[in-house]
């Protein structure tokens, strides 16, 4: 799960800082990095409640996950509107968007484990790599 943040902060600050592009190539590549990033920030919210989850909990924690993602996203819109008033904001609005990112990416390698010491059900044991079963778990 930490990895998966990676790729997507990279991509971020790219656009920001090569002044040299501009115009319709500066967009285009923009758009291409964001869509290059997004299936991470698709398929990590389940990755994330398959592991740390038992099953009768994962639907709720995968439906968070993916709706703090779009919320996410609608604040960035609400708040870029109300702060950037004149196209020469843009380039520091998407300095501090990057500034952010790296700095909660940071903040994640740091103090996220990939997964708990005790795995919450049989497929979380099996995704963490740990085969170890007994018979009474093969019964259940």
């Amino acid at each position: 799960v930490k990895s998966g943040g990676l790729p997507p902060i990279s991509f971020l600050s790219l656009p920001s800082l090569s002044h040299g592009l501009r115009g319709t190539y500066a967009l285009y590549s923009g758009f291409f990095f964001v869509g290059f990033a997004q299936p991470l920030f698709q398929c990590t919210p389940s990755l994330l409640s398959a592991s740390w989850f038992p099953e009768e909990e994962r639907t709720l924690a995968t439906s968070i996950a993916l709706n703090a993602n779009q919320l996410g996203v609608g604040c960035a819109f609400i708040v870029g509107a109300l702060w950037v008033q004149n196209p020469s904001q843009v380039s520091n609005y998407f300095s501090l968007l990057s500034v952010l990112s790296v700095a909660a990416y940071v903040g994640c390698v740091c103090q996220l484990e990939d997964a708990p010491p005790t795995p919450p059900s049989g497929s979380s044991r099996i995704m963490r790599g740990t085969m170890e079963w007994s018979v009474r778990d093969l019964i259940r």
